[in-house]
C-alpha cells in the first residue's frame, strides 16, 4: 500500500528520510542513470536542489520526468518515492527536481513471491 506524499509534506519527511537519495534519470538513448545525491528542499520552489555529475546533468540538459528515491529509514519501513521535473539550473552544475507527487511505498517482501502484490 502507497501513502501520498505532498509538497507540504516535504519537510517534515526528510526529517525522517534525511537527504540522501537517488536520483534516477534518462539518457537521450533511453536508458535510465542512477546516482546518489544529498539534496536540499527549496519550499518557495517547490523543488529538491542537488549536484550530481556530469552525465546525469547531461540527462537534464532537456527539462524532463525523473524520481527521487529515499531509502526506508530503518529495515521494514516504506521507502520514499518522489517524481518530479528534472532540469539543469544556474551555473550547470545544479540540478533541480520540481515536485510533481511522491508516495510512501510499501517495503519489499523477505523474499520474491512471498507478496501476490508486485
Amino acid at each position: 500500500m502507497s501513502i501520498p506524499v505532498t509538497d507540504n509534506d516535504v519537510p517534515a519527511r526528510l526529517e525522517e528520510y534525511g537527504s540522501a537519495a537517488f536520483l534516477v534519470t534518462v539518457g537521450v538513448d533511453g536508458s535510465a542513470k542512477v546516482v546518489h545525491v544529498s539534496v536540499v528542499w527549496d519550499a518557495s520552489a517547490g523543488a529538491f536542489r542537488c549536484t550530481p555529475g556530469g552525465g546525469t546533468l547531461r540527462n537534464l540538459t532537456k527539462p524532463g520526468p525523473v524520481t527521487l528515491v529515499f531509502p526506508p529509514p530503518e529495515n521494514g519501513d516504506h521507502s520514499m518515492l518522489v517524481d518530479g521535473i528534472g532540469r539543469v539550473v544556474g551555473d550547470a552544475e545544479v540540478a533541480e527536481v520540481e515536485f510533481v507527487g511522491g508516495v510512501l511505498h510499501r517495503p519489499a517482501p523477505s523474499a520474491p513471491g512471498d507478496q501476490v502484490d508486485c
